[in-house]
């Protein structure tokens, strides 16, 4: 009976720490460029899909995808999934400028929320190296994480993504990839 519970025991705190551990990093609060703070955690796992793209304003591959994600989270933000993007400086890896950020919102009219990040931050977020961009993760509305899609993503591939019924983490490369991140294909 004893050997039971110590069993018992030790399984529940395993659990907890595994918990703790992929938990707190979706609790970490990051600021919004509109002032506020957000925190992954009071969006994933909402019964929504989080698109969740990480970006920065002088890529020009990140440009290319706006109007896809500007689209899809204004066709979706009110029923079953919403954009939320990661920005950084490109070509450092560094939290951007928030004028600069603020002003590329305003020109391109971003309405999702925009958070500032570096690649440090960003990956220590998600739970996920982030070495390029654009990437784009995403959860499903049970908030796993189900998704990475390196590269220029279309409207076509979210509105696919969303409707497939995934389980388990897979990485993904669209037909648009930077250059320099291209994956060796050898």
């Amino acid at each position: 009976m004893f050997l039971r519970k110590t069993q018992i025991i030790v399984f529940i705190f395993i659990l907890f720490i595994s918990h703790a551990s992929t938990a707190e990093p979706l609790d970490t609060i990051l600021q919004g460029v509109d002032g506020k703070r957000y925190a992954l955690s009071d969006y994933i796992g909402k019964g929504k899909w989080l698109v969740l793209n990480v970006w920065g304003t002088a890529c020009p591959y990140c440009r290319a995808e706006l109007d896809a994600l500007i689209d899809f989270h204004e066709l979706h933000h009110q029923k079953d999934a919403m954009v939320m993007g990661l920005t950084l400086d490109w070509p450092t890896f560094e939290y951007p400028d928030k004028e600069q950020l603020s002003e590329f919102i305003l020109d391109y009219f971003i309405e999702y929320p925009v958070l500032m990040v570096d690649a440090k931050l960003a990956g220590e977020v998600i739970g996920k190296k982030v070495d390029m961009i654009p990437i784009t993760f995403f959860y499903n509305p049970a908030g796993e994480l189900v998704l990475r899609l390196n590269g220029v993503v279309t409207i076509t591939q979210l509105e696919k993504i969303i409707k497939d019924d995934r389980s388990g983490y897979q990485i993904e490369w669209t037909d648009v990839v930077p250059p320099e991140f291209k994956q060796d294909k050898n």
